[in-house]
């Protein structure tokens, strides 16, 4: 026998040893998966790691999925309304062959659409939608003594609006550049004299009470429109009202400024049909007449030491006089004592002719009350754009308004 024979029968009998202690411990099946494996060239270490490779492949696609639908989820938060992006569903479709292959698809795409569930559960919650911020402003020179920012930020602040209402010191010179200089981020201006006179060749509208008065004392900014509104005459008015005084037939004007004006069309809206304007320069407020006839009132002008020359009791006195001005101007006992005093007025307060009235036990309404009124009209023109169109909430608006600056709903001053 040859070398190679003799080698071959060696062989030949050492292989069933082998095979015999296999099938020990392996089914005849898992033998047969053994020498295909071998057959093909893949080793057991080799289709480990081939495997391993494989889930962490998967693992870092997860996770990366995981990163997309995490800042998907935040824009959804961020903004509720809007649809998921098409794109990202695409994406998440268009897979890479030999990814989809795998067993595990299906249970990713479950785990996806389960976690998207919640953020679309909290974006169907109803919410009150909240303002985007704006900018206002009292503008004036000097305007660091104006109430008008605490007014107006107790007003946005009831309604849940991040808008925000500073004071501006900007003088009738100044002021058609500043309003050109606005930018898209403000809604609107309150004006103080004399600016409610200048403003007016500025505006492409004015409301009808702005005409007659000669004054604008709100200007809305609505995209390329400066619109002008006076708030002033109702805001008188109202503050009557809320202190108990519906009408007034008989009524004395003090002053001859651009206040008389809002406080002449105020006393018609009151129901007046007469009115005494007692002024210092007769010459100067020569206006005031034909204003009076356009309301239809009957109007005497006089100088101030006639103001109480009459034997007739005015229901109203309305003073227009600056604050702590003193005058002239002299009233009995009883006329005080039956008389109703508006006093524009507020800073410092109580103004000379409110201590008089005080002293006898006569009614005072303080300037307060119609500033607190005429910026709730203020408020409304920029929220809505219209001055009759009243606010969500209104009546707690307003008393969020009067407490800001000290009042009770009655214009009297609340007590410390």
């Amino acid at each position: 026998m040859s070398d190679t024979s003799k080698q071959r029968r060696d062989e030949d009998l050492a292989e069933p040893a082998v095979l015999e202690d296999d099938t020990v411990e392996e089914s005849q099946t898992e033998e047969a998966d053994e020498r295909a494996a071998v057959e093909d060239g893949v080793s057991e270490a080799s289709a480990e790691a081939s495997i391993a490779a494989l889930v962490e492949a998967e693992r870092e696609r997860e996770a990366e999925e995981a990163a997309v639908e995490e800042a998907e989820e935040a824009v959804e938060r961020e903004a509720p309304h809007d649809e998921p992006e098409p794109e990202s569903e695409t994406a998440a479709e268009a897979e890479p062959e030999s990814e989809t292959a795998s067993e595990p698809e299906p249970a990713k795409a479950s785990t996806k659409q389960s976690t998207r569930a919640p953020a679309k559960s909290t974006a169907s919650k109803p919410r009150k939608p909240k303002a985007p911020s704006r900018k206002l402003a009292v503008l004036g020179s000097p305007i660091g003594h104006s109430k008008s920012p605490q007014l107006h930020r107790a007003a946005y602040e009831a309604l849940g609006m991040d808008w925000s209402y500073e004071a501006i010191d900007v003088t009738e010179d100044a002021l058609p550049e500043f309003i050109a200089g606005l930018g898209p981020e403000w809604r609107g201006l309150s004006l103080t004299m004399p600016l409610k006179k200048a403003v007016l060749p500025l505006l492409t509208e004015t409301d009808r009470i702005a005409e007659q008065t000669g004054g604008a004392n709100t200007v809305l900014l609505d995209g390329e429109a400066v619109r002008g509104f006076n708030t002033d005459v109702a805001g008188i008015v109202r503050a009557l009202q809320a202190a108990g005084l519906e009408q007034a037939h008989y009524v004395h004007i003090l002053g001859g400024g651009a206040t008389a004006a809002s406080a002449l069309v105020a006393a018609a809206e009151l129901g007046a049909d007469r009115v005494d304007a007692h002024v210092r320069d007769l010459e100067r407020s020569a206006w005031i007449e034909p204003l009076a006839n356009q309301l239809g009132l009957r109007v005497r002008i006089r100088p101030f030491a006639q103001a109480d020359r009459s034997l007739d009791v005015p229901d109203l006195v309305i003073s227009t006089l600056p604050g702590g001005t003193t005058t002239e101007a002299v009233y009995t006992d009883s006329t005080r004592r039956r008389s109703v005093l508006f006093d524009v007025a507020y800073e410092p307060w109580p103004t000379p002719l409110a201590r008089q009235w005080e002293s006898v036990g006569g009614r005072v309404v303080s300037g307060l009350a119609m500033l607190a009124h005429q910026a709730l009209l203020q408020v409304r023109v920029f929220v809505s754009g219209d001055p009759l169109q009243p606010l969500e909430d209104e009546e707690a608006v307003l008393a969020a308004m009067l407490d800001a600056v000290g009042i009770d709903a009655q214009g009297a001053p609340l007590e410390v």
